[in-house]
């Protein structure tokens, strides 16, 4: 039999990603577009409209243990206290407000739970008789400030609360929850994306937990808002795109540049072969690095595969050759008499022409940085140049 160490937090730990997974998955089976939630403002997690709750939700989730969903159980009972400081606390409050428990564990028959849940066995009265039994004859100590609180409450109040809650047993654990979210995954995206895709939602959608949890005024998430940014991970992962996973704004420094080998630095004498300004020459070094980095995310899961990037590497050679015979036109006119700083002058032109292309990997990938750095991969290959005499130049200094 296994132990579990007294000081583990697991059990904790899973309680909060429960809470927040289930937060998601409660916001798409709304399906409303107007349903917007926050979490751990008003409860757990709360619906809300026009600032006011109108589900407030309380998330019970248990890792070894099965939850306790007894008449006296502590949980039950902690829960009643905060719903009922809610409704002291809101003097104008209206029986319009649903309190809703979500558990893992499972409501014993004929208990006040039992009597809560939303189907042919719901019974609020028999559930309140059962409550105010309870909150007058059990001596616990542990749950008497929990009894107090409700019966601190007005029969009206009491029944205002009681006719409200709904109990959802034997809901999904931490480790089942994703199979309840994955068919919303699978309507935005291919079936061999569903684990990157859901993986990035839920990346995203914690994120915004937790800007709900730092800020002090409530962030509300709203359904639209899911439902966007679900639609725009999804399109990254389709026959036409890829996604963008790097910042393509992201300055490598100065020790990551030196980790660079000799062979991935040619493209920066190749600039230098035009004189390229420094500011200029950053910016190369940026797209280069991130384009670098991109590219190798795509092949790493399998979402660009080598003969697709040759496929576009062949792409861009060729457009670069045709601007690169009209340049040698251009300045073959010139004779003997063409100096440096003129083949410097028409390299930056061929250049500057070059990174104002629009040639994407895939139709929906237009950002720029992936073209320009790619160039640069070949640049690094002297497969391209933007010098007139690169080719002579370069193989030079390589030999030397």
């Amino acid at each position: 039999m296994i132990e579990h160490n007294v000081h583990d937090a697991s059990g904790q730990l899973s309680g909060y990603l429960y809470q927040v997974l289930s937060a998601l998955l409660l916001l798409l089976e709304s399906r409303n577009p107007d349903s917007q939630l926050c979490i751990e403002k008003f409860d757990d997690v709360a619906f809300v409209e026009k600032d006011s709750p109108q589900i407030m939700i309380q998330i019970k989730h248990q890792l070894y243990r099965q939850g306790n969903l007894s008449d006296t159980s502590t949980d039950y009972w902690r829960t009643i206290k905060s719903w009922c400081d809610h409704i002291k606390n809101n003097g104008n409050f209206e029986d319009t407000t649903d309190f809703v428990i979500i558990t893992t564990a499972k409501a014993q028959d004929n208990s006040i739970a039992f009597y809560l849940q939303n189907m042919f066995s719901r019974d609020w009265k028999k559930a309140l008789e059962i409550m105010r039994q309870v909150a007058c004859s059990n001596a616990s100590k542990t749950n008497k400030n929990y009894y107090d609180a409700f019966k601190s409450l007005d029969d009206k109040q009491q029944e205002d609360l009681v006719k409200h809650i709904y109990v959802y047993d034997m809901s999904p654990n931490i480790g089942a929850i994703k199979e309840s979210i994955m068919p919303y995954v699978r309507v935005i995206t291919l079936q061999p994306f569903e684990e990157r895709v859901y993986e990035k939602i839920v990346g995203w959608w914690i994120i915004s937990a937790i800007q709900c949890l730092i800020s002090e005024e409530p962030v509300f998430i709203s359904y639209r808002q899911l439902q966007k940014k679900m639609n725009d991970i999804g399109s990254e992962y389709k026959a036409d795109s890829l996604p963008i996973d790097v910042d393509p704004y992201y300055q490598p420094t100065d020790h990551e540049l030196d980790q660079l080998p000799p062979e991935n630095r040619i493209f920066i004498e190749q600039l230098g072969l035009i004189a390229i300004s420094n500011s200029r020459l950053k910016r190369c070094i940026r797209d280069y690095y991130n384009a670098y980095r991109q590219r190798s995310q795509w092949v790493r899961e399998q979402l660009l595969f080598i003969n697709d990037l040759e496929k576009y590497e062949n792409r861009l050679v060729d457009e670069w050759n045709r601007l690169f015979l009209i340049m040698k036109e251009d300045i073959e006119d010139y004779g003997d008499q063409l100096a440096e700083n003129q083949k410097q002058i028409a390299g930056r032109k061929l250049f500057g022409e070059i990174e104002n292309l629009s040639l994407p990997i895939r139709s929906n990938v237009p950002d720029p940085f992936i073209m320009r750095g790619t160039y640069h991969e070949l640049a690094n290959r002297l497969v391209v140049g933007w010098h007139v005499d690169f080719m002579d130049r370069l193989c030079e200094l390589l030999r030397g």
